[in-house]
């Protein structure tokens, strides 16, 4: 761990604002084309890469988004975590599929929640404390079985995404877990306190101290760029871009990464 820590570059790399917008969301994520999509209490706004609005999905029946995954444009996963209820929409914001009630099939207390490959998704269930991957029938095809057992300490993971195969899992007081697609652990990004973290290419993104901050996932290494407001309430990255949005406004920068 220390080695890895040790790692850290203290240069800042270049980073642009592009374009600013007044918004008011909570959350941000971006589609596998670039489309961004905001977030509050359960509405969803998509906008072009451009920043320009698209779509308006007016709030949905089962509360507040907890997460909304979309990695999958054509299919995106949105949770709702307080009803432990999935459901779908595709990039026009409009429905697709039924609706998923766990708690009717057996899981009562899921914290994290991701899309993954062949229409599968990844939860994690806090009363087993196992990550279990779930095929497109909802049956359980991976088992991680206790990870208390395997970890030496109680994960309570708050995010987690797959990313070629590989999951990453949020602990906020232990930092980025990942898993093969078998559900085993490999190792530990020792970073904490955190609340999200965006995986591209390789290289795994997270903002902390001021920071984009970013782990390097073959070398080891980490680096970081300085940011000029500390006020961000949510983030993402797509291809050179920062998607960063505070409590009132959208700002997209240009970055340039090591």
């Amino acid at each position: 761990m220390l080695g890895l820590l040790s790692t850290l570059q203290s240069q800042e790399a270049p980073i642009t604002l592009l374009k600013s917008i007044k918004v008011n969301f909570s959350m941000i994520e971006v589609d596998n084309i670039g489309n961004i999509y905001l977030v509050k209490g359960g509405a969803i706004s998509k906008y072009d890469p451009s920043g320009q609005l698209k779509e308006k999905n007016s709030a949905m029946a089962f509360g507040d988004i907890y997460t909304l995954d979309a990695s999958n444009a054509l299919k995106m996963l949105v949770f709702f975590k307080d009803l432990s209820q999935i459901t779908y929409v595709d990039n026009q914001l409009a429905s697709r599929g039924d609706n998923v009630a766990l708690d009717e099939i057996g899981y009562n207390q899921i914290t994290a929640i991701c899309r993954s490959y062949n229409e599968g998704i990844w939860i994690y269930d806090q009363t087993t404390f196992e990550l279990l991957r779930l095929n497109e029938q909802l049956e359980p095809i991976v088992q991680s079985g206790n990870l208390t057992q395997v970890l030496d300490f109680v994960p309570e993971p708050n995010y987690m995404r797959e990313n070629n195969n590989w999951l990453y899992v949020n602990d906020p007081t232990e930092g980025i877990l990942i898993f093969d697609w078998y559900g085993s652990y490999t190792k530990k990004i020792p970073v904490t306190d955190l609340t999200k973290f965006v995986v591209r290419a390789d290289r795994v993104f997270y903002i902390k101290d001021g920071f984009l901050q970013y782990y390097h996932l073959k070398s080891n290494k980490y680096a970081k760029i300085k940011l000029s407001m500390e006020d961000w309430v949510d983030f993402t990255v797509f291809e050179d871009k920062l998607l960063l949005i505070t409590q009132n406004e959208l700002f997209i920068y240009r970055i340039n990464v090591n």
